[in-house]
């Protein structure tokens, strides 16, 4: 405690109070309550009534120079349980009640506005108890000039509903509490405001990501920030009511009052002991900071697909309705590139270019002769690599640099519709035959030793339909006119007939029949393939360099050529072509010149397709092959046996073939797909897609494979809910807390502290000098509490004397004049300050003791409690609790 100069005057009333201490410094003793002497007041106040705690309500006793003075007032704050009929005595005074054990509390302040001129006191710088015999809280009187004088307003009809929700439990401790439950949403909002930030870029390209990482951060900060704060202010609640309720050596109330600022607070086992839930919250204060580092984590950069539904340029259909309108003759060039047609062409007449204008007549007309090498090259590389073939740079120019994207087109085109005829270990011959299997099946495994045979060109167009002169080169016919009726039609097309056996048996097939298991072995099966009219709808999808193609749909229409071949009857019809279909009505003549052209491109590819699939496959004693078949994909070359969806395949080998017509815009049947009727010619497949005309546009899906945002919400709000959830726990136990603590709010400032040491008892202790302000082992080893703390009054009579003087206990008097002494009998003056602050234990168990009687002390309450009764507590009121 500050040293005061004793040059200083001193009244003359608190002569015997000094005279005291003297004498107990000369005697070598040490009193704790022993008063530090207010000598910087500037004058006393006039003598002043004491506090009486009795049970009734003696007049107030006097000093004599109080008599002459008037009226006297109150000499210090003291603790009582008087009668709220004191306030007769005082005229002029009225009463508030007030908790009289508690500072700072809602009722007027403890201190009124300090009077600076001594010569005008009209109210004192103190409010002081009086207390009610009946153990109701005490009053304070005041002036009626004082501003919280005067009797009571009468109640206020208006204004009593808002009056009683402010003085309610619950608007207490939203004033009180207020800050920590804002920062408790605040931090909550904050963890939202994050999680919709992140929600906003989940999916978007990874643009300026330094950035948004660091608004995410600055985000989690200000949520960490926040629910952190909420658990220090929580936590420094919680810290008195720990020191009120336990002794503690002081080193351990450093460590109560640093755990949140200084980690090794925490390794203080007196402080862990006693003040478990303090550590708690102090734990929860550290491990807060993770929440910086878990929820930002949340968003990542990975490569994702990006999907838009947009236009591409460059997209591509077949419409072979060009091939009906397509004449060799004329050369029509496109881009600079000449159209190709599907089919070669001979002619009647010799010189027939001289004659591109003259139309068709019985003797001048064209004929089909043989697929173009275009076709033959196109059926050759989709044959043999058994996929579609893509047109060179078709991704850059339908997609966009750096996209992929995926179409869906419609068109007809040709197309097998196979009908499997048979299926087993044994097959019926005859009834093979029947329905006209051109071959003998019996010979397929495991009755035979074939593993493939095919007959695929029964009703072949006849490529020499008549004799033809060798010069000029054309296909001029040697005989005159009139032609055959039948010259040039394409009377049917021919059927696939089609028979393989398949292994059914695990591992390894057998080799030959001498192996054990042979008949079991194999099954085999036979099948037939018309070439139909087809309406397809494809999905195109172009994936960097690659492209792959889905037959979404099949609509079979009808066959190319609507006859059926009649096997082993000859045509006698002055051609050489020997076939013979019914209804000839139905054969397609050269005279339909339009539908004969569209015909012909439609067996021109199957004529190459079906080149591949015609002859055997002989499986046992060894692989003997007759057949193109073994070029493609179709047989297994391991095994040489087919495979075992072999009919599926076959559909899908001419599909495959014909979607590979795109690969060549030079065929005039590759046209726009956003218009069908418009040959697209070839382009300049690394030209720029934003230069193509608008109208080329055609609705596509574009995707690529680009650095995105990757919001993890689940990993986010884990972290938050452990986050939240521990803030929560915290501001629980903060609201116990300033319940406990009577709503108000505590701190620990500086000024704070110093409030708490101001006790005389502390001065007591066994200081040391030290210019760095260092605190001895010995006084880090004593243990203090915090409660009221009680100096004697100035006739020197301390509360701890006063009860070994015989009149302590419930019902003595608090705050007589100087110079009066207690008499046996009579209430026991222990007048003097009361101060709620840190001391030794003892010194607060003698102040209680003396104030309330011996009794047992009131358990220390959970710190769950919402109880808020801390008189009755420190009372000890109810022993033997």
């Amino acid at each position: 405690m500050e040293q005061h100069s004793s040059a200083r005057a001193r009244p003359e009333h608190y002569e015997p109070y000094f005279q005291h201490q003297t004498d107990q410094v000369a005697n070598g003793g040490w009193n704790p309550m022993a008063p530090t002497p207010d000598l910087d007041s500037p004058s006393p106040p006039p003598p002043r009534p004491g506090v009486s705690f009795a049970p009734v309500s003696p007049p107030p006793l006097r000093a004599p120079e109080e008599t002459a003075a008037g009226p006297a007032t109150p000499s210090s704050v003291g603790l009582g349980i008087g009668s709220p009929s004191h306030a007769a005595q005082y005229p002029g005074y009225h009463s508030i009640s007030r908790d009289s054990l508690q500072q700072n509390s809602d009722s007027p302040p403890t201190t009124p506005p300090p009077v600076t001129d001594s010569s005008k006191f009209k109210i004192t710088p103190h409010e002081y108890p009086i207390g009610s015999p009946n153990g109701s809280p005490p009053h304070y009187y005041y002036p009626q000039s004082h501003p919280y004088g005067g009797p009571p307003p009468p109640d206020d009809p208006g204004n009593s509903r808002l009056a009683r929700l402010a003085d309610s439990n619950g608007g207490k401790m939203i004033r009180g509490g207020w800050t920590m439950y804002a920062l408790f949403f605040a931090g909550f909002a904050f963890a939202v405001g994050h999680h919709a930030f992140y929600d906003s870029l989940d999916g978007k390209p990874a643009d300026d990501q330094i950035r948004m990482m660091r608004f995410g951060s600055l985000l989690s900060y200000a949520a960490k920030a926040s629910l952190v704060a909420a658990v220090v202010f929580a936590y420094q609640q919680h810290a008195w009511v720990t020191v009120i309720n336990n002794s503690l050596q002081l080193r351990s109330i450093d460590s109560l009052f640093s755990a949140v600022s200084e980690p090794q607070a925490l390794l203080n086992w007196e402080f862990v002991k006693k003040a478990r839930v303090a550590v708690c919250l102090a734990i929860l204060a550290w491990l807060f900071p993770l929440t910086v580092i878990l929820t930002p984590a949340t968003l990542t950069v990975a490569p994702v697909t990006e999907a838009k539904e947009e236009q591409c340029f460059g997209v591509r259909t077949l419409n072979f309705d060009a091939e009906r309108e397509k004449n060799w003759r004329k050369v029509d060039r496109l881009n600079g590139v000449r159209g190709v047609s599907l089919s070669l062409w001979n002619c009647t007449v010799a010189n027939s270019v001289e004659l591109v204008d003259t139309p068709f007549n019985e003797t001048y007309f064209d004929y089909w002769t043989e697929s173009s090498g275009q076709v033959e090259l196109v059926v050759a590389q989709s044959a043999l690599t058994g996929a579609v073939i893509p047109r060179d740079g078709v991704a850059f120019e339908t997609c966009g640099g750096g996209w992929n994207c995926s179409y869906t087109i419609s068109f007809k085109g040709p197309g097998y519709k196979c009908d499997e005829l048979a299926r087993g270990r044994k097959l019926d011959e005859d009834d093979l035959k029947r329905q006209g299997v051109p071959f003998n099946a019996g010979e397929l495994a495991p009755n035979g030793d074939y593993g493939y045979m095919a007959e695929v060109n029964e009703g072949e167009y006849f490529s020499n339909q008549v004799d033809v002169v060798k010069e000029p080169a054309g296909g001029i016919p040697e005989m005159d006119p009139p032609y055959p009726e039948h010259f040039g039609a394409f009377r049917t097309e021919p059927l696939l007939w089609i028979g393989y056996s398949i292994h059914t048996g695990s591992g390894n097939p057998p080799e030959n029949r001498t192996v054990p298991g042979w008949d079991t072995a194999f099954e085999a099966a036979v099948f037939r393939c018309e070439h139909y009219l087809v309406n397809y709808t494809v999905q195109f999808n172009h994936t960097y360099s690659q492209q792959t193609t889905t037959v979404i749909e099949r609509d079979y229409l009808h066959p190319i050529v609507d006859t059926e071949f009649v096997p082993g009857e000859t045509a006698d019809d002055g051609t050489n072509d020997n076939t013979t279909a019914i209804p000839e009505s139905n054969y397609i003549l050269p005279s339909d010149l339009e539908t004969y052209r569209e015909t012909a491109a439609y067996h021109s590819i199957g004529k190459r397709m079906r080149s591949y699939l015609g002859g055997t496959v002989k499986y046992a004693p060894f692989a003997l092959v007759e057949s193109e078949a073994a070029k493609t994909r179709l047989i297994d070359t391991e095994t040489y046996l087919p495979q075992p969806n072999l009919m599926t395949d076959v559909r899908d080998f001419y599909e495959n073939m014909t979607l590979s017509l795109l690969s060549n815009p030079q065929f005039v049947i590759v046209s726009w797909a956003a218009k069908p009727h418009q040959r697209s010619g070839v382009t300049d497949p690394v030209g720029n897609p934003n230069d193509a005309d608008p109208a080329l546009a055609y609705p596509c899906t574009r995707t690529r494979v680009a650095n995105a945002y990757v919001f993890n919400r689940r990993d986010l709000w884990i972290a938050y809910a452990v986050a939240i959830g521990a803030a929560l726990f915290a501001v629980v136990l903060g609201s116990a807390a300033l319940r406990q603590n009577n709503f108000h709010v505590r701190d620990a400032h500086v000024s704070s502290v110093v409030a708490a040491t101001r006790a005389p008892c502390l001065e007591a202790l066994p200081w040391k000098a030290s210019k760095w302000g260092e605190v001895p082992r010995e006084i880090l080893d004593i243990k203090l509490g915090y409660g009221v703390v009680a100096e004697p009054g100035p006739n020197g009579t301390p509360a701890a004397m006063a009860v070994a003087m015989g009149g302590a206990g419930p019902g003595m008097w608090m705050g007589m004049g100087a110079g009066q002494h207690p008499e046996a009998g009579s209430p026991t003056v222990v007048g003097g300050k009361v101060y709620y602050g840190f001391a030794p234990r003892e010194v607060l168990e003698r102040t209680r003791v003396a104030t309330f009687g011996p009794g047992k002390a009131r358990s220390r309450m959970s710190a769950f409690s919402f109880n808020r009764d801390w008189e009755q507590h420190w009372r000890g009121h109810g022993r033997g609790e």
